[in-house]
């Protein structure tokens, strides 16, 4: 008997797609009846495990009560609530909060809101964002120009508008040639080279993941990296925005990732993590700075899509984030994190493991055909894409990436499971990832 088509689209046009009928905890269970481990999250999304019965409540109790109010006429307690949970949680750094319906948007308006806060600053020449090559912010076209990740941009460049990047900090393939323990911070400082050639009169924020996503793979600076980066954005005006879509609400074991460099930013985007991967949920949230200087002068800021500030989407971020504080999930996230990390470890006994990196429940892993050179794989082997089917062969759910090395090669992956996950299920989630690298390495011919 045949399948019946498929009339959605997905990424692999010509692969046919298991459905997927039921979820629970960290497992995804498909129309056959097999079961997955979702070892990422879904993509590093869902932080409080699938099926939470409490979340499907807070669904059905806000959908009778008030299932969407349009922002531009009235606010609503969920929204209210939500927004001042969220600033709460910076500890009283962030002032207001945008929320909208996911990370992408929640880039497109922070970058909005630096515009906004330069214009009635008295700045208006200060337009350009300034990011960092192989870095990722998103899939519309605001968020794709600022996102330094070849492989994800090349099929658009020529609808996207003019964008300014810096080397990354990436200290696996430090693009200074330099370590960590002995570096001048080369790759914060070349801010400053780029502000100064385009111009500080033109500058209006920089942007980057404080740990980076699916481009890098959990690559984190040295523990100074932000506080020179600060330091250079307020000498010259620019405002600092900390894309915190993927590690943002405990995902790296703090609340928000910028905590781990002591470095405060003056916008942040949040999504993902912000619903525990119950609503399609983002938001910007900024100082006290940022939002007064609008208030004083036009106190106009016409922004967002019509689903931004939904009563939905607050819920359950509301509930997200009860959840997270009742049952100490992001003590959590920090503690199976490090023993995730642990357990990982024993994998560069692979030939192919390179680098292993990361902070909290967010880890990624390089692979690489020499460990001494470093020198990346075969890029027309497509290993990062054979490496996910074949790990879904065997029920395990990996969220894998290629291009770190430039653009032009490097494969990597990331393991960022629900912060719910017990060790023995780690354990299960290391056992299957060695079997699949064991497969691989033998496909390819270690």
């Amino acid at each position: 008997m045949s399948k019946k088509k498929s009339h959605s689209m997905s990424v692999f046009i010509n692969q046919e797609y298991q459905s997927i009928v039921k979820a629970e905890r960290i497992h995804l269970y498909d129309e056959q009846g097999r079961r997955y481990i979702d070892a990422s999250g879904g993509p590093i999304l869902c932080s409080l495990g699938h099926g939470v019965e409490e979340m499907a409540d807070t669904l059905s109790q806000q959908a009778r009560k008030a299932a969407f109010v349009y922002r531009f006429d009235f606010t609503s307690p969920e929204l209210e609530e939500c927004c001042a949970k969220i600033c709460e949680k910076t500890q009283g750094v962030m002032d207001r909060v945008f929320t909208v319906s996911g990370g992408s948007e929640a880039v497109e308006i922070a970058l909005k809101l630096a515009r906004k806060y330069q214009i009635e600053s008295g700045n208006p020449s200060k337009f350009k964002v300034i990011s960092r090559w192989m870095s990722y912010h998103g899939m519309t076209n605001g968020a794709l120009a600022l996102s330094g990740f070849p492989f994800r941009r090349a099929d658009y460049v020529p609808n996207l508008s003019a964008s300014f990047h810096i080397p990354p900090a990436y200290c696996y393939r430090c693009w200074f040639n330099q370590k960590p323990e002995t570096c001048d911070l080369e790759c914060a400082k070349a801010l400053e080279t780029e502000i100064l050639c385009q111009g500080p009169q033109t500058v209006a924020a920089f942007i980057a993941e404080p740990v980076s996503g699916m481009s890098l793979c959990g690559a984190s600076p040295r523990a100074d990296y932000f506080k020179k980066i600060r330091e250079i954005c307020d000498r010259f005006g620019v405002l600092l925005i900390m894309d915190e879509v993927m590690t943002g609400f405990g995902r790296t074991g703090k609340y928000f990732a910028y905590m781990h460099f002591d470095t405060p930013p003056d916008i942040l985007a949040l999504g993902k993590g912000i619903a525990g991967g119950y609503f399609p949920m983002g938001a910007a949230a900024m100082t006290a700075k940022v939002v007064n200087a609008i208030a004083e002068k036009s106190g106009i800021f016409a922004a967002g899509h019509t689903w931004a500030g939904n009563p939905m989407g607050a819920a359950v971020s509301l509930k997200t984030m009860e959840i997270l504080d009742r049952d100490n999930l992001v003590e959590r996230s920090a503690e199976m994190g490090d023993y995730l990390g642990l357990k990982l470890e024993g994998l560069y006994a692979h030939p192919s493991v390179g680098d292993i990196r990361g902070k909290g429940m967010m880890r990624g892993m390089e692979f690489v055909k020499n460990k001494e050179t470093k020198e990346p794989l075969d890029p027309k082997l497509m290993f990062w894409a054979q490496l996910h089917h074949e790990a879904q062969s065997q029920g395990l759910i990996l969220e894998c990436s290629g291009g770190c090395e430039r653009g032009q090669a490097g494969d990597m992956l990331m393991v960022g499971p629900p912060f719910i996950v017990t060790k023995a299920e780690i354990d299960e989630i290391v056992a299957l990832l060695d079997r699949v690298i064991t497969t691989m390495e033998k496909r390819i011919g270690f």
